[in-house]
């Protein structure tokens, strides 16, 4: 389950991009349109490197802002999946992506796109 502010930083990856095809096409300047295609690229791999991430309860409560046992029992009523082997006792592990984020918590993305792409000189 992505979190709106994933699909927020998608939408700016998705910008970015238009805004190469945009130069190419229109200016016919290819550097600046690689570079930008690039650090999108770049970026878009960061965030599934970071979704795909394993960790136990203490770093899941941390990330979500939720305590870690309202996150047990999600995982207890299945609506997150348990990553441990089947019929395991051991502790509880959970996808970063499948966690839920608590309303009115700030985002920290791992790589800031907006400081990203103002490196970058893309504007708006």
């Amino acid at each position: 389950m992505p979190t709106t502010s994933h699909r927020g930083l998608r939408q700016c990856l998705a910008d970015i991009r238009a805004k190469a095809k945009e130069l190419r096409e229109s200016f016919g300047v290819e550097a600046p349109a690689r570079a930008r295609e690039w650090a999108a690229t770049k970026v878009e791999t960061a965030l599934r490197s970071e979704a795909d991430r394993v960790v136990y309860l203490p770093e899941a409560a941390r990330i979500s802002g939720f305590c870690e046992g309202h996150l047990a029992r999600l995982v207890r009523k299945g609506r997150i999946p348990d990553m441990r082997p089947a019929d395991s006792r051991g502790r509880i592990k959970v996808r970063v992506d499948d966690l839920p984020t608590k309303a009115g918590r700030k985002h920290t993305p791992p790589a800031d796109v907006h400081d990203l792409a103002s490196r970058l000189g893309i504007r708006g």
